[in-house]
């Protein structure tokens, strides 16, 4: 529906028709007008389309009814309604308009409070129709984002359930030749089994912030959080769970190794950026060639946090331009493309960005940008 005056569309062959009907309408609708079929067929077409059709049946060349037809045909004009004004009055002449698909039958000559009254009837139908199918669209996609949640959901919180479930079995193995470092060994498990429940636990509680990230209504919590103490937690669930699939890692800080005592603060909430980068380290893992290694390079850039994922291996090009999307994947049996988009929501969340760039084909590297604090 037009946003101010409705537009109708008023098709006759006789010009005094025309210029009756432009003479009632005027002053509460936009009008167009087509003295033939043709004619109708082609401003009919044209954006912003017309709110409604007054159409004549008797016309030399193509008469209404086969105009009729054509529009409820074409499927970017099939919705508009179309009220036959016409000097027929025979019931079948009415019956073969509505089977046609009309909504309205009006004969001439046309009385000015029977026309605006009826435009006025339809025009409110095809309102409440589109607000009508507005809702149903809304509710398939709100079903649709409970799926995608439900399934985002799954996929995040496979890292810390594998330390659940495998961590009490590596105990047991030690367990068996036990020693005073075996000991603080397992000791370091249970912490870390703490650690991965309690952040199933968080996941869980947040699961609908997912969903409220996807629908852009999401209320950011941001604090001050040390990135990298984030990311080396990440990586030793990830390790301990044997989800690195035997790669080795690098991380470096500003170009360096790693110190005891370092930090990057980022302004941000951990809870978003632990799945955000449990999944993209997971990507870099499963990506990489067995036996390689993954780069981690962390920087701050004036007021920015970087954090760069590279791993050996080149994104399909089939993939590239839509590698954040949903349900992208490729290369991956299990894979259900949720991971690295997942991942940019994460980032732009947080109002931050995620990147990805193909090195020389042979490797792939994703920029996670995040503000500095």
């Amino acid at each position: 529906m037009s946003k101010n005056k409705p537009i109708l569309l008023l098709v006759d062959d006789a010009p005094n028709n025309i210029i009756l009907l432009n003479d009632i309408l005027r002053d509460e609708f936009k009008i167009r007008a087509a003295p033939n079929g043709e004619k109708a067929l082609f401003l009919a077409q044209q954006e912003p389309m017309p709110d409604l059709v007054l159409l004549d049946i008797m016309m030399p060349d193509m008469d209404g009814y086969e105009v009729c037809r054509r529009l409820k045909a074409d499927p970017a004009t099939a919705a508009i309604p179309i009220i036959f004004v016409t000097a027929m009055s025979e019931a079948t002449d009415e019956t073969k308009g509505l089977e046609l698909g009309a909504v309205d039958f009006i004969t001439k000559p046309v009385s000015p409070p029977v026309v605006l009254a009826r435009i006025h009837t339809h025009l409110k139908q095809r309102e409440m129709q589109i607000e009508l199918e507005q809702k149903n669209i809304a509710l398939e996609q709100a079903a649709q984002l409970r799926d995608d949640v439900d399934r985002m959901m799954k996929h995040d919180l496979k890292n810390p359930l594998n330390i659940i479930i495998q961590g009490p079995q590596i105990m047991v193995e030690t367990l068996q030749s036990t020693s005073d470092a075996d000991i603080k060994q397992n000791l370091k498990i249970l912490q870390l089994i703490a650690s991965a429940g309690h952040t199933m636990l968080d996941m869980i509680n947040s699961s609908l912030d997912l969903y409220k990230m996807e629908t852009g209504v999401y209320t950011l919590k941001a604090k001050p959080v040390d990135i990298l103490s984030i990311l080396q937690s990440t990586l030793h669930e990830m390790e301990v769970s044997k989800k690195s699939y035997d790669r080795q890692v690098v991380i470096r800080y500003q170009g360096r190794k790693v110190e005891k005592g370092d930090r990057l603060w980022a302004e941000a909430e951990k809870m978003i950026c632990y799945p955000m980068f449990s999944n993209l380290l997971g990507n870099a893992f499963e990506a990489s060639p067995r036996k390689t290694t993954v780069e981690i390079d962390l920087e701050r850039n004036g007021q920015q946090v970087t954090t760069m994922f590279t791993n050996s291996g080149a994104v399909p090009l089939s993939i590239r331009n839509d590698f954040f999307e949903k349900y992208i994947t490729s290369g991956k049996k299990k894979g259900t493309g949720l991971g690295t988009y997942s991942a940019r929501l994460c980032a732009e969340t947080q109002n931050g960005s995620i990147g990805m760039e193909v090195l020389n084909e042979q490797q792939t590297r994703i920029t996670v940008t995040l503000p500095a604090c």
